[in-house]
């Protein structure tokens, strides 16, 4: 029995002087040798959906990036001008009916697009598809339009609607996905599929015999003619090529994310859009099991790094050991995260004070190296911190490196590519290259703009203060803060430790703080929603989410913080561990345990020995917000946003995707919108 979302969408509409616009699901975008650009315009958005869900805004200019440079064509521009008009038709993204634009002016390889929400009949996800028009003009305006000078499938663009009532995950990375959410990457990309006429064009219609498709692409990529949905309009349920499912698959899972298969991409070649390169898609991911989230804890004498899992607040060794700096038995720091994109977790290590600084990430995978020992700050021995998270919005997380005390509160950025860092952004915290004390570092969407922002703390020598900068600044090269800066706890002369996840479910990460040795594990939190809605006033004069002492208040070695999603409800949990040398205590905090006082929290010892080098250390990935509730006010928002499209390697759970579900076997007919796509 199948309980789910589903898409669907009008098959196009025929006509003389009028072609209606087809309101299907999905459709993708192709691009010939100038990249295709799809450029979102959220006029229609009337609700204020998307102005509101930065995530899911994101996520769809995300999804058409990814799709489009797999693609390429010459299209030619849109410009109306004297005798030449014409008027470009939609259906209402966002209601009923149909809306026209007179005069649209299209740039030359892009597709416009008009988004928006409505409320779906039954369970469906989504509708949408590519757009009508009506011309009047020269034969040569009328071919610039009809056909946009390619001999292939081109059309001016279309709408996309969701339903914003679904149950959805807006995440870019399927890291957080849950079994009972609808990704919202693959249907948005599913989505796009049928707007570059996949069940929609004439194209498609000319290459169908029965109740196969036999576009020669396709066939080649499938092995013969392939099999089609009762629709006629999808491939036939279950299909996979090279072993992958595909994305324009009737019916999609929930907690699932589907590349953009080899099958897919074939299918629009046979409708006239060049593929660059076949797409690599990862593998399909699955929503992992509650309680696997791996932590990295360090602090061993031995030098070694051990790997715990948490379920119901328990944590549980898991054997798993690393010993990242052979023969080294100092501090060790750690930061997790997928920095090369395979959907594993990955592990960078670096060392307290001492030796040269160095940064190693392993593999989580096959246990190899990802990036072997490379130098950082070349000449500093004074120790770094590490943070990891997903700064630029490409789906992979970024490290963030700062270096301890005894240099400039020195913050960089960089990507992994090929087994080394890659520099992203640089700048000193604080606007204080001469300060001497050392910096931390956390990162999280504090803003719900989709890009993780990065925390800085100071490490000592003054009062203890924070400074928050925007990860959309930092993917610009700007360093621009958020808030304001502000001191915590007001006269303490102590370095203080940071850790960022949203905590509550709202899409908006918290922010906690907590002393570090010098000072009691008295922890603060505050609300991502509540720094962001008062931008400018700073958090000390804000109202606290949470305050409790992690450890007790008379243990003056304060504690290093951490968050993630260790139990898959969608919140982060918050992770505490002592820096008291004599105590390898950690403690795992839920938000109502945290708002509660700290109360309920079970405390452990993860070493079997309670003597640590520089007590314990905490790494762990922080998930993206994954919540859809909206938090800002312009709903009034007629922006548009152009977005490069890249490669697809997600499948889409769209809306269009789920609404495509729901009415299988319901409808029929020329005139019956397309099948629903049922979430399994």
């Amino acid at each position: 029995m199948r309980n789910e979302p589903r898409l669907r969408a009008h098959r196009p509409r025929t006509g003389t002087a009028l072609a209606a616009p087809a309101l299907h699901l999905e459709t993708l975008e192709s691009r010939d040798v100038p990249a295709i650009t799809i450029q979102f315009d959220y006029t229609y958005d009337t609700s204020g959906f998307f102005a509101s869900h930065a995530d899911a805004r994101a996520t769809l200019e995300r999804a058409a990036a990814d799709l489009g440079n797999t693609l390429t064509a010459n299209l030619a521009a849109i410009t109306p001008s004297g005798s030449n008009t014409w008027t470009a038709t939609f259906f209402n993204p966002s209601g009923s009916g149909e809306i026209s634009v007179a005069n649209l002016n299209v740039a030359a390889n892009t597709l416009k697009v008009y988004v928006g929400t409505r409320t779906t009949a039954g369970s469906e996800a989504g509708v949408g598809g590519p757009g009508g028009y009506r011309i009047s003009g020269s034969t040569a305006w009328s071919s610039s339009i009809l056909s946009r000078g390619h001999t292939g499938y081109a059309p001016w663009g279309g709408s996309l609607s969701f339903d914003a009532s679904m149950s959805w995950y807006f995440g870019q990375s399927a890291s957080g996905l849950t079994s009972n959410k609808a990704d919202f990457y693959t249907v948005a990309v599913h989505e796009l599929g049928h707007l570059l006429g996949i069940g929609t064009a004439s194209q498609w219609t000319t290459l169908v015999s029965g109740s196969t498709f036999r576009g020669a692409q396709s066939m080649a990529a499938y092995g013969g003619a392939v099999p089609l949905y009762t629709d006629g309009a999808h491939w036939a349920d279950g299909i996979t090529v090279g072993g992958k499912a595909t994305v324009m698959d009737p019916i999609l899972s929930q907690g699932v994310r589907v590349a953009w298969s080899a099958l897919d991409a074939a299918a629009l070649r046979d409708l006239g859009w060049n593929t660059v390169s076949e797409p690599t898609p990862p593998p399909t991911v699955k929503v992992p099991v509650a309680g696997t989230q791996p932590i990295a804890f360090t602090g061993n004498l031995d030098g070694t790094v051990s790997l715990f899992t948490v379920s119901n607040g328990t944590l549980t060794d898991t054997g798993t050991r690393f010993t990242p700096f052979v023969g080294y038995r100092g501090a060790i720091r750690v930061a997790s995260g997928d920095f090369n994109g395979d959907g594993v977790t990955d592990y960078a290590f670096t060392t307290g004070a001492g030796p040269q600084t160095v940064v190693e990430i392993i593999n989580g995978a096959d246990g190899t190296l990802l990036m072997d020992q490379t130098i950082v700050f070349r000449g500093f021995t004074g120790g770094l911190f590490l943070a990891a998270g997903d700064i630029d919005r490409d789906g992979i997380d970024d490290l963030v490196i700062s270096a301890d005390a005894g240099a400039g509160p020195h913050i960089q950025t960089f990507r992994i590519v090929g087994g080394a860092l890659q520099l992203q952004s640089s700048f000193f915290a604080f606007d204080n290259p001469a300060f001497r004390g050392g910096a931390r570092v956390a990162v999280g969407d504090i803003n719900r703009d989709g890009y993780d922002d990065v925390v800085v703390t100071t490490g000592g020598q003054a009062i203890g203060r924070v400074a928050v900068y925007s990860g959309a600044g930092l993917r610009n090269g700007t360093a621009t803060r958020l808030v304001p800066d502000f001191n915590p706890f007001a006269g303490l002369w102590t370095g203080l430790n940071v850790a960022v996840g949203d905590m509550d479910g709202d899409g908006h990460a918290e922010l906690a703080i907590t002393p570090d040795r010098g000072g009691p594990a008295h922890v603060k939190i505050w609300s991502g929603a509540t720094l962001t809605a008062n931008s400018a006033v700073q958090a000390s004069g804000l109202p606290l989410t949470a305050s409790f002492y992690a450890f007790p208040p008379t243990d003056w070695n304060g504690a290093r913080l951490a968050m993630s999603d260790t139990d898959g409800d969608g919140r982060d949990e918050l992770f505490a561990a002592s820096g008291n040398r004599l105590t390898s205590a950690a403690r795992v905090f839920t938000y109502a345990q945290a708002v509660a006082g700290g109360a309920g929290a079970s405390e452990v010892q993860p070493f079997n020995t309670t003597v640590t080098y520089d007590g314990v250390y905490v790494g762990l990935h922080i998930a993206p917000a994954t919540t859809s509730d909206a938090t800002t006010t312009d709903t009034t928002d007629t922006e548009s946003h152009t977005v490069t499209v890249p490669p697809v390697t997600h499948k889409c759970m769209c809306g269009a995707c789920s609404a495509l579900a729901a009415l299988t076997g319901t409808e029929t007919g020329a005139a019956a919108m397309f099948s629903s796509i049922p979430v399994k």
